[in-house]
């Protein structure tokens, strides 16, 4: 059973009519606290679905309180809460099983929120595509970097998906909120074959893969990843670490590549 995380059609029309009284916005926060723990960490494929369903509902319910922006979401531990100078950008998981995730998020400002929409897989051109919320490359995220390219701020976005049981992805991504309709995506990372518009690693589960922001030398460092024949099911070849990093330099509002940054 497949499902696709959304709950644009919740938020689009809030009303409370035939509903009990309204819970407080501390009630629903500790309803979408325990329903994102079962989402993700249930055996019962039932009991995560059903999970979902009532998360739906208590998120619909709180992103609807007009100080909802105020109240803080950091302490539900299956959130990913991030904060840019006028807003946030919140993700999280759902286990449709062992071997597929699919994940949702919002960017949410004062006044308005934007829903995110998971809609991987990606297939060609996902590396130099510019995405809309609604075409959403899934992830749970972990680090906001800002950066400013010809006198406007950017947000690198570093983050993880669970693609199935041998294999993960992690993502750096460029948010771009310098118009009314955010978008995912910008041409910044150069020097590599065509210029990218965001790096996508996947690599085996058993070869964790580093990928950070290192503020010394202004780079985006990642390890390199290498072919490991046979090591997949059925023989097939995964990407493993083979202890170096590579990386890309910011400079005036690039990225550009660097083969060798230092050895690990």
């Amino acid at each position: 059973m497949k499902r696709i995380l959304c709950i644009a059609a919740a938020l689009a029309v809030i009303t409370t009519t035939g509903k009990a009284q309204p819970k407080e916005s501390k009630a629903l926060l500790e309803d979408i606290r325990f329903y994102s723990d079962v989402m993700v960490n249930a055996e019962a494929e039932e009991h995560r679905f059903k999970a979902y369903d009532l998360f739906e509902e208590a998120m619909s319910d709180f992103l609807s309180m007009p100080d909802s922006y105020n109240a803080s979401l950091d302490s539900i531990r299956w959130f990913s809460v991030l904060k840019g100078v006028d807003f946030r950008i919140v993700t999280w998981q759902l286990k449709i099983s062992r071997s597929e995730h699919k994940y949702g998020g919002i960017i949410q400002w004062a006044d308005r929120l934007v829903v995110l929409k998971d809609t991987r897989p990606w297939v060609n051109g996902s590396q130099r595509n510019i995405y809309s919320p609604s075409a959403w490359y899934g992830a749970l995220y972990y680090k906001i970097i800002p950066f400013e390219k010809d006198r406007k701020t950017y947000y690198l976005l570093f983050g993880f998906n669970a693609e199935n049981e041998s294999e993960n992805t992690k993502v750096a991504d460029i948010l771009d909120v310098t118009s009314a309709e955010p978008k995912f995506g910008l041409p910044v990372f150069v020097g590599k074959d065509e210029p990218q518009s965001r790096l996508i690693l996947r690599y085996s589960d058993i070869s964790p893969l580093q990928l950070f922001f290192d503020e010394s030398q202004k780079a985006v460092v990642h390890d390199h990843l290498l072919s490991l024949e046979g090591a997949g099911p059925e023989g097939t070849s995964l990407m493993v670490s083979d202890g170096s990093q590579e990386g890309w330099l910011y400079k005036n509002g690039m990225f550009q590549y660097q083969e060798e940054m230092y050895d690990v």
